[in-house]
Parts: C-alpha cells; structure tokens; sequence
C-alpha cells in the first residue's frame, strides 16, 4: 500500500501529544526549530467532531504537515460514516489553528500538548511504504520463519512472504501454499457446513425453533436495553423537573397592577378543588387554569364604591368582565386524576388597572 492510499478524507478538532528534541520550552509552533532533530513528532491523539471532506477541500487546506501519525482515536459523529470510536493512522496530517500546551521535558524531550483543526487522509490500517528501503528490512530474511505476519511483504502478495512459494489456499511453508494440512483443515470446515445446512433442510422444524430462540433472545436483550435507557431518561426528567409546591395559601399584599400567575400540584387524589379569596376594597380578577383550559373565574355581580384619598370610585364597569371585590369562593372545579394528564393547575391573577397596586389573599385547597 502506498503512501497515499486511504479510505477516507476528514475534518476535525485535534488533540495530541508529541516530543521534541528541543531543550528550550515552547509556547508555539513558531519557536520550534527547522530539522529533523527537532521536529514534532505527535505519539497518539483524539479527532472529535469529525466530518467528511472532499479531495479539493484537503487539498486547499493549508497548516503544519504530519507524513504519519499512528494510534489516532476517531470519535463517532454523526457527519462522517464510522459509526463508532475507532483507532486509525493518519497520513498527511495537516494542522491549521494550532496551539501548544502543557509543556514540560521529560527525559532530555520537550514535551506537549498540540491542538488544532485536522485535515487528513484516513486508512483502516497501519501505512507501509513499500517503495523505499527501511531499517527493518536487513532483519526480515533472518526474522520470516519467526513472523512472516508481521512482514510488510505479506500484505504485497496476497497472504505468503517473498520466500516462500503461494497458491489459491493459504497455509504457507515452504512447500507452498496449498500443504497437506491446509487442504484437510479447510476440506474439515467445508465437511461441517455441509452437514449443517443438511441437518437445517432435513429438520427444518429443528431450523425453525433455533432460528425463533435466536429471535426472541434478541428481542429481550433489546427490549432490557430499551427498558435501562428509559428508565435513565425518566430519572433525568424527574431530577430536572420543576418543584411545584402542593395547594395552600397565597398572600401578596404588596401586589403591583401587572397580571401574576401561581402553579400548584393537585396530586393524584381525584374530588373538587376550592379556591377562597380575599381582594380586599379594589376588584381583582381570578382564574383557574387546567390542562390549558379555563376551568374556573371570579363574577362578582356588584361592587363597594371605593374611597382612595377622600376620592370615592365606581367600577362597577369592571362587573362583566369577572372581577371580583372582597371575600369569595370559587368551587366550579372538579378535578380528576389521570396519568395521562398534567396534575399542574395555574392560578392567574389580574389586578384592575386603575390603581397602582392592590392586595390579595388566596387559599386553595386540593382533593
């Protein structure tokens, strides 16, 4: 596999580590020096938010290059197609955005944290350039008996290591490919599935009841799965719900001309919900609201004149519109519990506007 060769071209948030031989701390890529005893050499690192590219954009993309950077995690997003986290090797890493932290020597080395946008090619394996000589290949005629599956030449042939001979089966030694051994071991796996799918159309109510257990144990693993997902989602919401205090008395004798609205928990008791008042000398409105619903407000059908600083007021306008003056009741509501629905009832209260504040007592009570 050449250099170049990859499955895929990405886009994403780098974190890493790497080394230098450089003595000095640095604090950015710019103070690195030039040469190979001093370059970066980044040992593993993390890619989120991947995403991804296409050809032009890598090759438009500008930033500090990497030839090779092995144990890469590649976290799962939902803008590239690997589903899960995976370790990869990047090739021709590019890194724009960079910034360096964390720096510290350990062992003579220069020692950081580098994060940055990655622009990359992407392969499911470890590269090998094949084309040019390496260190390793003075040691691979004497290492190949001990572990020609490591040898870059078993991925250029197909399966068998230069010298050793090759066939359309594997099974390499030195008397090729296609040995005594590898013919009965793959003869004995054919034998086998033959046998299987025999026994499968012979008995196929056998195949039948094996092929149901197998289907119904996948449904309760997946239904045990769904069940532990719901109940965590449901201990999320009750951990996140607002506390709704149970029914009781309201007093807001300092209550400012602007409308003010109270929740209350009716529990999962069913019956009728009273609701006493107080608005004193100027009207208020009150309502009773339930599963979106107007379910109960005041109607007075007459009101006091009202003195304000020796001033006498008639809003006696304010009649048909449900206003209520003084003490009252309201026990139009007859509330029933049910799962299904909410056991939030709002109580609103709307102030006339003709003066600037007014005053108020409310007391509920619940089934």
């Amino acid at each position: 596999m050449s250099i170049g060769a990859y499955k895929y071209l990405i886009k994403g948030a780098f974190e890493g580590t790497f080394y230098t031989h450089q003595n000095d701390p640095i604090t950015s890529v710019s103070q690195i020096p030039a040469g190979d005893e001093h370059k970066i050499v980044i040992h593993r690192g993390i890619i989120s938010h991947a995403t991804n590219i296409t050809e032009s954009q890598y090759s438009e993309a500008q930033g500090l290059n990497f030839d090779e950077v092995k144990n890469v995690e590649i976290q799962r997003s939902p803008y590239w197609s690997v589903e899960n986290d995976r370790i990869f090797t990047l090739n021709g890493l590019k890194l724009t955005d960079i910034e360096i932290l964390h720096v510290g020597n350990v062992d003579g080395k220069t020692r950081a944290t580098i994060k940055g946008l990655a622009y990359s090619k992407v392969s499911h394996m470890e590269f090998h350039d094949y084309d040019k000589p390496n260190e390793y290949d003075s040691k691979e005629e004497e290492n190949l008996s001990k572990n020609h599956w490591n040898d870059h030449r078993w991925f250029k042939n197909g399966g068998c290591s230069d010298l050793l001979n090759r066939n359309s089966l594997n099974g390499c030694s030195t008397n090729g490919c296609n040995t005594l051994q590898g013919c009965w071991k793959w003869l004995g796996l054919l034998m086998l599935l033959l046998l299987l799918l025999w026994l499968i159309g012979r008995c196929s109510e056998l195949g039948k009841n094996l092929h149901c257990y197998y289907d119904q144990w996948k449904e309760k693993r997946e239904i045990s799965r769904l069940e532990n997902e719901q109940d965590k989602l449901k201990d999320k919401i009750e951990r996140t719900k607002q506390k709704i205090p149970p029914c009781g008395k309201i007093s807001d004798p300092n209550g400012k001309n602007t409308p003010k609205t109270y929740t209350f928990d009716l529990g999962k008791n069913s019956g009728n919900v009273t609701l006493n008042y107080n608005m004193y000398q100027i009207p208020d409105r009150i309502e009773i609201i339930y599963d979106g619903k107007l379910v109960d407000v005041t109607n007075d059908q007459s009101f006091e004149p009202i003195i304000v600083h020796r001033k006498k007021y008639n809003l006696d306008y304010l009649i048909p519109m449900g206003y209520a003056q003084g003490k009252g009741s309201l026990s139009n509501f007859n509330y029933v519990y049910d799962k299904n629905k909410p056991t939030e009832m709002l109580v609103r209260v709307i102030p006339s506007k003709e003066f600037e504040s007014t005053e108020w007592t409310i007391d509920i009570f619940c089934p």
